[in-house]
């Protein structure tokens, strides 16, 4: 599998990362630290060369003291 993957600091909280696949499998995500230590993430992964099918979509939320 060779994978392509770029990410961006949109500021010192948030960071937006993509990559891509030669199966054609597309994913992208924004992450964003709310408070120190603790993150809520949306993430997506679709399929370019079966885009009539679902796609996955992810949401996460780290809690850290």
């Amino acid at each position: 599998t060779l994978t392509f993957g770029t990410q961006h600091a949109l500021d010192e909280l948030t960071t937006v990362k993509a990559r891509f696949n030669n199966f054609g499998m597309a994913s992208a995500l924004i992450q964003h630290e709310f408070r120190p230590k603790s993150l809520v993430t949306i993430s997506t992964e679709v399929d370019t060369k079966a885009i009539d099918k679902s796609s996955k979509v992810g949401l996460s939320l780290v809690l850290k003291p």
